[in-house]
């Protein structure tokens, strides 16, 4: 059934009624002149009724993205038969529950979603919201929720010198998604949602782009949601090594010897699965420190400093609500798994030479992980993914709550995979989100469809301005600290509290976290050593 809603500047735009939630499709927020262009927003529309009851194109990337997101949660949904365009994929969806009027101002939900910024879609079927906002009606806390597609990989985060001062800026997919942003202050309203109650959340390199816009001077949101990633897991590179990057690119395609005008046409005109195929899994699509968007000097130090400035978003975001899955590492098993050989030795050596100085430290953190120099792969691999998985998502989750000089909030999932695979029983990568969204009710069970319904009933609360759970003592972890944890069902735990950051229920190591002599920022350095 079809829903047609009169817009102040967007004209009519005709959704699709879904039992309960209405939704609106594909609705473009920003316009390029080209794929590497600087998106341009929407601010009005003329003409015929939009007809958005079907999902917009996507960003160009690999067509296996979706079904390898879903091979990380490890179960599938039904297929959708979804166009990719490099013009035409700056296009977010809106579902609102049935009956919202521009009158309503109900919160607004805006969701960035994850895939390491070479994968991901809004219209992907663990993103359907039509789930997601009929519960936030039964739970009488009703949201308008959005979801946003943006650039990725090369046309996303490709950039060098000649781009540049050919007019082509780095960062295009944070841009993109800081258009979209602007676009919801701009044109939510008429959809029910209240321009002034925004909260922006994300998951994995989509909770990265959260943290990366609280480097805004710009109010961009009034709260935010971050979810298993942080600028720490997927850091912004300078640009000498992204103009490192961007040779490799070239010289794949085939351009090294060629003009920049030459070189630049073809990135623009090569069809956009053609180009991509060509590029080795070797080229980088992060972000670059361009001293706009991304500034430099990023480290856990400042950002767990509540007296400093780091990200600036602590000045103009109201909360944060921060948090992680026991073991997020699991996406970490496919990302790195090029250095699973040897990877024990590489790995002693690597903490060696970063912590020559500290050397019984350095002895210490290993055998807490239970990493020896001559361990079997099959045995070092897990344990060495153990440290990845506090070293990228724990410690930013603590880093980011305890230096919020403001009101914080953390979580943790524990609630264990349900479905065959790798990581059946452990609380994997991407699966706080499934559960969120509420799009696998069908193939839980009543325990577990619990923890999904409490995780996005605390999440209803937030962006209500409703505190969910006790907010953590700025700067501490010892006294007045408090975290959420979700599962696991098969302990009889669908929701409960912690008093300590790490022990216990709260299924966390301390390891890091117990030596004042060596930071998380030199076991970051330990991390490079090691992938590198």
């Amino acid at each position: 059934m079809a829903a047609t809603l009169k817009t102040t500047s967007l004209g009519e735009i005709r959704g699709k009624d879904a039992d309960g939630a209405t939704q609106y499709l594909g609705i473009k927020y920003a316009s390029l002149k080209n794929r590497l262009a600087d998106a341009e927003l929407v601010e009005s529309r003329e003409g015929d009724v939009l007809d958005a009851a079907r999902d917009g194109p996507t960003a160009v990337s690999p067509l296996f993205g979706c079904d390898l997101e879903l091979n990380a949660i490890q179960h599938t949904l039904p297929k959708k038969d979804l166009q990719q365009s490099d013009v035409d994929c700056l296009n977010l969806n809106v579902t609102v529950p049935a009956g919202t009027t521009a009158s309503s101002k109900l919160p607004v939900f805006v969701f960035i979603h994850g895939g390491g910024f070479m994968l991901g879609a809004n219209s992907w079927p663990q993103f359907d919201y039509g789930q997601f906002a009929r519960l936030s009606v039964e739970k009488k806390l009703p949201v308008v929720a959005v979801s946003i597609n943006y650039r990725l990989g090369a046309f996303g985060f490709l950039t060098s010198d000649e781009l540049r001062k050919a007019g082509y800026n780095a960062n295009n997919g944070l841009r993109d998604q800081r258009v979209a942003l602007e676009w919801v202050q701009k044109h939510i309203q008429d959809f029910g949602g209240d321009p002034d109650n925004v909260t922006v959340s994300g998951e994995s390199a989509g909770a990265a782009s959260v943290t990366y816009h609280l480097h805004s001077e710009k109010p961009l949101f009034k709260r935010a949601i971050v979810m298993s990633g942080s600028f720490f897991l997927l850091p912004a590179l300078p640009y000498n090594v992204h103009e490192e990057n961007y040779y490799q690119a070239i010289t794949a395609l085939g351009l090294a010897n060629v003009t920049p005008e030459e070189r630049i046409r073809v990135l623009l005109e090569t069809p956009g699965q053609d180009l991509i195929n060509k590029l080795p899994p070797s080229v980088r699509f992060v972000p670059a420190l361009d001293s706009d968007i991304v500034p430099s000097g990023v480290t856990y130090a400042h950002v767990g400093d509540k007296g400093g400035n780091m990200p600036r978003g602590k000045t103009w975001c109201d909360s944060l609500l921060v948090g992680d899955t026991q073991m997020d590492a699991s996406i970490m098993a496919i990302l790195v798994s090029h250095t699973k050989q040897d990877c024990a030795s590489k790995f002693t050596n690597a903490i060696n030479t970063v912590l020559s100085s500290h050397p019984t430290i350095a002895q210490q953190i290993l055998d807490k992980y239970n990493i020896a120099p001559n361990q079997p792969d099959e045995e070092a691999f897990p344990a060495i993914l153990n440290y990845l998985n506090d070293l990228l998502f724990f410690a930013p989750t603590l880093t980011l709550a305890c230096g919020w000089p403001k009101t914080a909030y953390i979580y943790y999932f524990n609630e264990g995979n349900p479905w065959d695979g790798p990581w059946k029983n452990r609380a994997s990568h991407i699966l706080d989100v499934a559960y969120l969204f509420q799009n696998f009710r069908d193939y839980l069970t009543p325990e577990q469809k619990s923890v999904g319904t409490a995780f996005a009933e605390d999440i209803f609360k937030y962006c209500h301005g409703i505190a969910p759970w006790p907010a953590i003592k700025p700067g501490e972890t010892t006294t007045g600290f408090a975290a959420r944890t979700y599962g696991p069902s098969a302990d009889n735990c669908i929701a409960g509290q912690v008093s300590k950051p790490y022990g216990e229920k709260s299924q966390r190591r301390s390891v890091l976290f117990e030596y004042d002599a060596v930071s998380l920022d030199d076991l970051v350095r330990v991390f490079v050593a090691f992938t590198s």
